[in-house]
Parts: C-alpha cells; sequence; structure tokens
C-alpha cells in the first residue's frame, strides 16, 4: 500500500524540497516536542501490549523495526496542546505511523500510537453529507461502527446525546526540521474508543490538506486506530 492521507503530502513535498538548504538557517521549529523527539529522531516501540492484545485490536503492531520522525504537526483544542509526529519505518517507508502526544499545563496527559486504516474521498454533495451533516454525521455520532461489528463510544459528551459537533482545528505541519517547508491541515474530528483489555482507539477526521500557502491540494476522510502508551515503551534516539 502506497503512502496515505497526510503522509502522501509529506512523501511529495520531500521530494520537491531543495536540499541543502535547510541547516543553519533558522532555528528548529521541532525543539518544543515532548519527550525529545524530533524531525529526524530515531524512534522504537515496545510491541509487548500490541502483540498480548493482536487477536482483539484493529491497529496493527509497530514491529520490531525502528520508525523514523520524518514530519511533526501541532494544533491547541482549549488549554490542551497537541503533538503528532509521523513516522516511517527505517525498513520499508511505506510503513507510517504517528505518535500523539497531549500536553495541558505542561503536563503529558495523553501519549498514544496510531495508524491509518481508512481512507474515504467522498465524491458528491450527498457523499460529504454522511460524514458531516448537522445531527446525523458519522463524525460526531455517538458510536462509530468498524467492519459492521466492532462498536466504538463517542469519547466525550452525554452517551444519551445522539451527536455533537466535531472538534474543528487547524494543524500545523513542518516537513523539516527549520520549517522551510510544511502545510496546514483544516480538520473536524472526533475521538472513539471500545474496550477490549485495554482501550483502543479510533479517530475519524475530515481533513483538507492546504499548502504554506493555502491552496487545497486535497480532502478526505480519514480513519486511525491506536492505543495508549506510557513513556518507558518508547526509545528515543
Amino acid at each position: 500500500m502506497g503512502a496515505m492521507g497526510i503522509f502522501k503530502h509529506i512523501v511529495q513535498r520531500q521530494k520537491e524540497a531543495l536540499s541543502g538548504l535547510l541547516e543553519g538557517k533558522r532555528q528548529r521549529v521541532d525543539s518544543t516536542i515532548p519527550l525529545g523527539l524530533k524531525i529526524n529522531s530515531i524512534v522504537k516501540i515496545d510491541e509487548t501490549k500490541f502483540i498480548i492484545n493482536e487477536e482483539n485490536l484493529k491497529v496493527q503492531s509497530p514491529g520490531a523495526s525502528t520508525h523514523t520522525v520524518v514530519a511533526a504537526g501541532k494544533y491547541t483544542i482549549g488549554p490542551m496542546s497537541n503533538y503528532k509526529v509521523y513516522l516511517q519505518s527505517t525498513m520499508d517507508k511505506e510503513d507510517e505511523s504517528i505518535i500523539q502526544v497531549v500536553v495541558e499545563n505542561t503536563e503529558i496527559v495523553s501519549l498514544a500510537y496510531f495508524k491509518v486504516i481508512d481512507e474515504i474521498f467522498p465524491a458528491t454533495e450527498d457523499d460529504w453529507g454522511v460524514w458531516l451533516n448537522y445531527d446525523t454525521g458519522l463524525i460526531g455520532y455517538k458510536d462509530f461502527i468498524i467492519d459492521g461489528e466492532l462498536v466504538y463510544q463517542r469519547t466525550i459528551g452525554s452517551p444519551q446525546q445522539d451527536y455533537i459537533e466535531p472538534m474543528e482545528f487547524t494543524e500545523t505541519v513542518a516537513l523539516d526540521a527549520y520549517g522551510m517547508t510544511g502545510m496546514k491541515v483544516d480538520c473536524l474530528s472526533m475521538r472513539y474508543a471500545r474496550d477490549v483489555g485495554i482501550n483502543e482507539y479510533v479517530v475519524v477526521t475530515m481533513e483538507k490538506v492546504k499548502d504554506e500557502f493555502g491552496a487545497v491540494k486535497e480532502a478526505g476522510i480519514t480513519i486511525m486506530a491506536g492505543i495508549e502508551l506510557a513513556e518507558p515503551e518508547l526509545e528515543i534516539s
């Protein structure tokens, strides 16, 4: 499977970027990411939790290889700063994943690993309405069903409330450590969860990918599945 979603645009912009113009020109833009994560960092993720629960999880294990941070994103929702680092396996560049770190009042309140499990590109207004209609859209509905049987419950709002509006934010993505190349992603998003012994999360997001000049490159629906990690489950170098 080729690059998906934001990863596809990361790969394309990397191909377009001019080499040799980055280092020494600007201050790093990735120095505030928690845990010492930076663009070009190497990350190894403990597989134990994935292996123990693999029969029940939709998200696949990160595998035994190491992963390179190829881009870093940030957005804010209320008092929480959300950092996303985009990973490619050092053994297979088509093996892509995301680590998300959520910080509130300088404290890490969430650390999770995600993989994109599906992408949908609605072709008509009615197709978009299935996902985004007020009161009935799948993004914001009280539950989200995968494979016709895996039911994930919305993690915010009252379970008695059929629909709440998705969270709206713009993620700024840096494609190099010095902010010379990047893009913005306008998002409408909702998180869901199911208990399989541990919580598995599904995040459903409408993503509108723009270049640094504001031109829309692509719009679609991205579905990610993932689980929480503990800091000792990451090795970062």
